[in-house]
């Protein structure tokens, strides 16, 4: 079993999934390092050690004077709808941070991903482009790596485009939804932490890709319902018609192009009515991995922080 002696650099630790990760890392006794862009005096109390640096502009010494053994790269820009950059920051950043682990010669990298990196959206791009860096770049080194393709991460301090939504049920800004058959996948913050710990050290996991979720294909409605149901409001008190969002989506699209984010967009239009899943159990069969909680059963602690 993996204990103190072992050293675990989360990038982007200050974040949602990062600073869980963190708190749930150091419970299990491993010596956790954080590195983000701004300080935290929260996470910063409960880990090892924090490193305020840019990964794109880091001096060197600062990853490898920790002799890592591990590496989890949560870093990233938050929202999925700020991709669409001239300069892509995010994959800079993982370029240095490959750079870093050959020098430092740590034995593994765990590159958070997403389960719609076969999109085509420049969030999905984003992410295809960074996990096809981190195979060239480590196919000739001794270190192995894990892509973890995440579904959407629900749990306390959630920051999602789902919080949004859940946001404006509870201050009935957002009529209700039309009939969809649009489904999606989610996974609890704290399981994918369980995820992340289970590649650290598994060797089966070495070079492969998953998907992880809680198992559950959400339908769109019934997160709806629940939500309303958790507020105390109305289930049906205005339908918006669905071709009155479809506009709404376009006018999301020329938005974003301005730098400006809106609640809807051709993305969400797309996940809202044409979403599929596509489960699969890879992770379970290699790990034994297995969700402690769902979506509907966690939605009441959810909602404190919404």
């Amino acid at each position: 079993m993996e204990n103190l002696l072992t050293r675990v650099l989360i990038t982007g630790v200050g974040g949602f999934i990062g600073s869980n990760l963190a708190e749930h890392l150091s419970s299990k006794d491993y010596e956790v390092i954080g590195l983000d862009r701004v300080s935290n005096d929260e996470v910063e109390q409960k880990i090892n050690k924090f490193i305020v640096a840019d990964l794109t502009i880091c001096d060197e010494s600062l990853i490898t004077d920790n002799k890592i053994d591990y590496i989890v790269h949560c870093a990233g820009i938050a929202s999925v709808d700020l991709h669409n950059r001239p300069v892509n920051t995010d994959y800079l950043a993982t370029q240095k941070l490959l750079h870093l682990s050959k020098v430092s010669k740590v034995k593994k990298l765990i590159f958070l991903s997403s389960n719609k990196v076969d999109g085509e959206d420049s969030y999905s791009k984003s992410k295809r482009e960074m996990e096809s860096l981190i195979k060239k770049e480590l196919s000739s080194s001794n270190i192995s790596y894990t892509f973890i393709r995440s579904s959407i991460v629900y749990g306390r301090g959630m920051g999602s485009n789902i919080s949004t939504w859940l946001k404006m049920i509870e201050k009935r800004t957002m009529p209700a939804l039309p009939v969809s058959s649009s489904r999606i996948l989610m996974i609890s913050v704290q399981d994918l932490c369980k995820c992340i710990e289970k590649c650290i050290s598994n060797t089966i996991t070495d070079n492969k890709a998953y998907v992880v979720s809680d198992g559950i294909p959400y339908s769109i409605n019934e997160i709806e319902l629940a939500a309303r149901r958790t507020f105390n409001k109305p289930a049906k008190y205005l339908v918006c018609p669905r071709f009155l969002l479809y506009i709404m989506s376009k006018i999301g699209d020329l938005m974003i192009q301005m730098g400006i984010g809106l609640p809807i967009n051709s993305r969400i239009y797309t996940m809202l009515f044409r979403n599929t899943v596509y489960l699969t159990h890879e992770f379970e069969k290699d790990t034994g991995f297995r969700a402690s909680t769902t979506f509907f059963t966690e939605i009441p602690s959810i909602f404190l922080k919404v």
